[in-house]
């Protein structure tokens, strides 16, 4: 919760569930019928390869390889990295209002992205929504100085240091209350994201 607006210095953001809707890895149809599970089965079966990739342990292709190797795909036009990795890109779709509200923040704070992401969607999202001009730090799970996923400490601590700031001087909002939990216990201010009306509202006490 925001408990001091008059101490906040920088807002730091989500990616996936704030500043856009989740992209979903397993989001391939043609993955799913042949292996008749969900993209969370599908996760939850390669939990280990799954995490290793927003750590960074994988390229794109390595992945995808090691998905099908896992699973015992063979390769196909429906089913081959290529496809699968462009199934996966187009899984998101970025919420407008909230980048609007992003350069409306920029005049007065430090803006800040912290997300679990993998190489592929950081690699992605970066020139593709030029994620430079609204962030002025931007740290993920899959960078090779950070390799650990929220809600571990470090991606936090990481963030506060590259943007200087304290964390009583800092607002995160995230869409996971584990996530939120964490930054509140390491002295950040915070906003739970659950919809973007509430967003919108709560968003206001700082513009």
């Amino acid at each position: 919760m925001i408990q001091d607006a008059t101490k906040i210095k920088a807002v730091i953001f989500d990616w996936g569930g704030v500043c856009c809707r989740e992209g979903e890895p397993f989001a391939s149809f043609d993955l799913q019928y042949a292996l008749q599970m969900n993209p969370n089965q599908l996760a939850e079966k390669a939990r280990e390869i799954y995490d290793g990739y927003y750590i960074g342990k994988y390229t794109s292709d390595s992945f995808w390889r090691t998905i099908m190797t896992h699973f015992g795909l063979m390769e196909n036009e429906k089913i081959n990295p290529l496809v699968l990795s462009g199934s996966y890109l187009a899984s998101y779709e970025v919420y407008p209002e909230v980048f609007a509200i992003i350069s409306k923040l920029r005049s007065k704070y430090k803006i800040g992205l912290l997300s679990n992401l993998t190489p592929e969607m950081r690699d992605h999202i970066r020139p593709k929504h030029e994620t430079v001009k609204y962030f002025d730090v931007e740290v993920y799970s899959c960078d090779d100085d950070v390799k650990s996923k929220k809600p571990m400490a470090l991606p936090y601590q990481i963030v506060l240091e590259k943007m200087k700031v304290a964390a009583k001087n800092a607002l995160f909002i995230d869409n996971s209350f584990k996530n939120i939990e964490v930054a509140e216990n390491l002295g950040l201010q915070t906003i739970f994201f659950k919809d973007l009306p509430q967003f919108m509202e709560e968003i206001k006490t700082i513009l």
